[in-house]
């Protein structure tokens, strides 16, 4: 687990975000540092604002621009929110990430450490289990993310190469397609700004990967506290019987004890789940929109190109990396909603066989997992696979009215 926390601060920490560092990550060399990266952003969203304004009569060069202007957008937003919210993410972590939140039920730390039954060893299995799962994909879906999203900004660097390397007549070809209030034939300023280019095309590729993976830990954790409560109310009356073992007269009480226990759990899973949509709120939004503008584009850049050319290759990964990171978060948001009704039908489990007493604490339990968890983007739009399918519709729609009036 450490590992993966390691791996996240060192890619998130080379465009200045500190929150996984154990020590010293609120010092001002890395505040500095990460207004650094904001202040980048914000010039290549006016860099490529003035590119798209300036070629607004020809579609082709529009298009390659508002691809680049659409990555920009989303970069610039999501670090000036990081820089916004630093303290309020670290917050999060030390509550949810760098401490197992899981063992302030007293049941799991008497099932880790005494536990002998069947359903005790189930119960330590899957606290343990989930927690190294949840942190090796982690780790797997950063990897991946990187890998897609260097592609890409490889394939930008290389195409530019290739075309001045078999176009004698340009020789000052950038990276990106961005517009710039200077000269470019003079050498001394044409490699500075090639260079800064190729410093935002990584900073673009961590932004995504890194922000991203760390929502989705996030997320993660919440999932995985949701299905153990609902694991422990299931088998409620086998885990009683074991923890009190030869003294029958405790049943009850004891079943009632471990009810108000994860009663308590869930009132500070609901709180965090909370603080966490306030905050991960304008990342959601920004992405789906931002994502519906760029499947756009790239479909509509596929169509019109040459299918198989090094210039179309990055579209098809462009396109598939957020096809893939719009799935990725309304899956985790369906997950969530899926297990919160599990949970919800678990908190009536058995109920015949407990005291009024108990009965009375499951009712107010059972009023209070009925509210659910959702994930909201804005308004009564939640995270799930209907707004996926509501995203991808959405994106064929404009692709299809950008073709008709292309070819009119």
């Amino acid at each position: 687990m450490d590992e993966t926390l390691q791996v996240l601060h060192r890619v998130l920490s080379t465009i200045g975000i500190s929150a996984f560092s154990k020590n010293s990550w609120d010092t001002k060399s890395w505040f500095a540092f990460q207004i650094f990266n904001v202040i980048v952003g914000l010039l290549c969203f006016i860099f490529t604002t003035g590119f798209v304004i300036t070629n607004n009569s020809n579609a082709t060069i529009f298009i390659k621009g508002s691809c680049i202007w659409a990555i920009g957008v989303v970069m610039f937003l999501w670090l000036a929110l990081c820089l916004i919210f630093r303290k309020r993410f670290r917050m999060l972590l030390e509550e949810m990430v760098f401490v197992d939140r899981l063992l302030d039920i007293p049941l799991i730390n008497h099932v880790l450490y005494e536990g002998d039954g069947v359903k005790s060893i189930e119960l330590k299995h899957l606290v343990n289990n989930t927690r190294m799962t949840l942190f090796k994909y982690i780790k797997m879906l950063l990897k991946f993310y990187l890998i897609c999203v260097y592609a890409i900004v490889i394939l930008y660097v290389i195409s530019p190469i290739y075309e001045m390397l078999i176009n004698k007549h340009c020789l000052r070809l950038l990276a990106f397609t961005m517009w710039f209030p200077w000269d470019l034939d003079n050498l001394y300023v044409y490699i500075p700004t090639f260079i800064y280019q190729v410093y935002v095309g990584n900073l673009c590729c961590i932004v995504y990967c890194g922000i991203q993976v760390m929502i989705i830990l996030l997320i993660g954790q919440k999932i995985r506290h949701l299905r153990v409560l609902t694991f422990i109310l299931l088998n409620l009356d086998e885990l009683a019987t074991e923890i009190v073992k030869k003294n029958k007269e405790k049943w009850q009480d004891n079943c009632t004890a471990v009810l108000i226990q994860c009663v308590d759990h869930y009132i500070k899973l609901k709180q965090f789940s909370n603080k966490l949509n306030t905050i991960c709120r304008p990342f959601y939004l920004t992405l789906i929109t931002v994502s519906i503008t760029l499947v756009c584009l790239c479909s509509v850049k596929i169509a019109i190109s040459d299918k198989l050319s090094l210039d179309t290759m990055k579209y098809y990964i462009l396109e598939f990396c957020f096809i893939l990171v719009v799935l990725v978060v309304c899956l985790l948001g369906q997950q969530v909603d899926n297990e919160c009704e599990q949970l919800d039908i678990a908190v009536t489990e058995k109920w015949y066989i407990y005291n009024r007493q108990h009965k009375i604490k499951m009712r107010i339990f059972k009023m209070a997992t009925g509210q659910r968890m959702p994930i909201y983007i804005f308004g009564t739009v939640t995270l799930s696979l209907p707004t996926f399918t509501w995203f991808i519709r959405t994106g064929m729609s404009f692709f299809t009215l950008v073709m008709s009036v292309i070819e009119d």
